[in-house]
């Protein structure tokens, strides 16, 4: 267990930082009129030099990326049901993704905000909708394998 979490970690904080730095390149298309920004101007800002503004950006979009690999855990949890999987690993994630991107990247308005909280939402609404058809349709596929082979619940 402590192995699994141990790369769980360390993976999570990799790929976290190397989809951080792709967020980046994008966001720079938009702002840096054909040069490269490490960093949006405004995170720049909060520091006393560039390259410490670049190693707290990889530090921080790898902690999204520990905390979604470890709140993967969650669906794990063969005793929660599938709701209160998603809820927890709902809030857990939106705890830390929401204020880091809004920090690294999001221009502080309320449009952006609702814009951020509702794709957040909307995307965990449509995953939990898809992994509940999902898990429906293999309870009905093993339901139909019991039955067939005479071991089904009602005996």
């Amino acid at each position: 267990m402590r192995k699994d979490l141990l790369i769980r970690i360390i993976g999570g904080f990799v790929i976290g930082a190397v989809l951080g730095q792709v967020v980046q390149f994008f966001v720079s298309m938009g702002i840096a009129q054909g040069s490269y920004a490490w960093v949006v101007p405004e995170f720049r800002a909060l520091f006393t030099n560039e390259i410490i503004a670049i190693i707290t950006q990889v530090l921080l979009t790898g902690l999204i990326g520990i905390t979604f690999a470890v709140a993967a855990l969650f669906f794990e949890m063969a005793r929660w049901g599938m709701l209160k999987q998603f809820i927890v690993h709902f809030f857990v994630t939106a705890i830390i993704w929401i204020p880091i991107v809004m920090i690294l990247w999001m221009p502080k308005t309320m449009a952006n905000v609702c814009s951020l909280l509702a794709s957040f939402l909307g995307t965990y609404v449509v995953t939990w909708l898809l992994q509940y058809k999902l898990s429906k349709r293999d309870i009905e596929k093993i339901n139909a394998m019991l039955i067939e082979r005479g071991e089904s619940h009602d005996d």
